[in-house]
């Protein structure tokens, strides 16, 4: 790992992936590819989306989908938004992200 990918203190940084979701499977995939680009890179990856796939249910717990995410954001050193579209659950996790000082990184990464 090189020092783009360790804090200080010589931990791994953690990465929250903000990507599209709206409960469709596709977004899923996309989301799992995501994470194991940002561990290919010697990342600790976190997506509310993978994590509480098969959990929640979008239909009916969408909104406690989305402050868990917000509340695992918080975890995160930096923010990686990823995808073609910013959806209104991204834009809320980007606002979150700026207004509590995290680093917020548009990339590009092949789902």
């Amino acid at each position: 790992m090189d020092s783009k990918t360790l804090k200080s203190d010589g931990v791994a940084r953690i990465v929250y992936i903000c990507s599209p979701y709206q409960g469709k499977e596709e977004n899923y995939k996309k989301a799992v590819s995501y994470c194991k680009a940002a561990a290919a890179a010697g990342h600790v990856p976190i997506a509310s989306h993978v994590m509480l796939h098969g959990i929640l249910d979008e239909a009916t717990d969408r909104e406690k989908g989305l402050a868990a995410g917000l509340k695992m954001l918080e975890l995160a050193d930096e923010v990686w938004v990823c995808g073609e579209v910013i959806t209104s659950g991204m834009a809320a996790e980007i606002e979150r992200a700026e207004a509590i000082g995290k680093q917020v990184i548009f990339k590009e990464v092949e789902p």
